[in-house]
């Protein structure tokens, strides 16, 4: 108890503690495809890294901010790190997700968070959060896939749903 007293104390003191947004949760986002994989940025974790799943080890670090609804900021846990859809002309089936410094104003950083799973970017075209080629594997690629889903199932596509588990429910 002390130590994490220490530690808590002595990140509030660096400026490295974040505080939850209001409104927000921690959560882990996990796959549809396999809960026992979640988003995280690839290491070593900085502006720019690619968005990847690994094995659920419920850590800090594969921690996001979140809540449902529209023009969502999707923040990695005790960072000022962003999800980022990168560049317009990346927002296509196969495009990359980054994690970038948290901006209020950048549009790859709105998000739609519906309660069916899926995550989208808000602005067109909507693009929505895919694990690539549905393989539940370390270091497999999350990137951006059209919401409609395989054969305009929506929701019903693995690949495309993202269960939100509490990150306090898994302690």
């Amino acid at each position: 108890m002390l130590t994490s007293s220490i530690l808590a104390l002595a990140l509030a003191a660096s400026g490295l503690a974040v505080d939850i947004p209001a409104g927000y949760r921690a959560v882990y986002i996990t796959s549809m495809v396999d809960k026992k994989f979640v988003v995280v940025p690839k290491t070593p974790v900085k502006a720019g890294s690619t968005l990847v799943v690994q094995t659920l080890t419920s850590k800090p670090d594969q921690q996001w901010y979140i809540k449902e609804g529209s023009n969502v900021t999707i923040q990695l846990a005790g960072t000022t790190l962003c999800m980022d859809g990168g560049a317009k002309a990346n927002w296509k089936d196969m495009g990359n997700l980054y994690v970038q410094e948290c901006s209020a104003t950048a549009a790859a950083q709105k998000f739609n968070v519906m309660a069916d799973g899926r995550i989208a970017l808000e602005a067109e075209p909507k693009e929505c959060i895919d694990l690539q080629y549905m393989k539940a594997t370390a270091n497999n690629p999350v990137g951006l896939y059209a919401c409609a889903g395989l054969q305009n199932s929506g929701a019903a596509d693995k690949g495309i749903n993202w269960p939100l588990v509490n990150a306090t429910t898994l302690h």
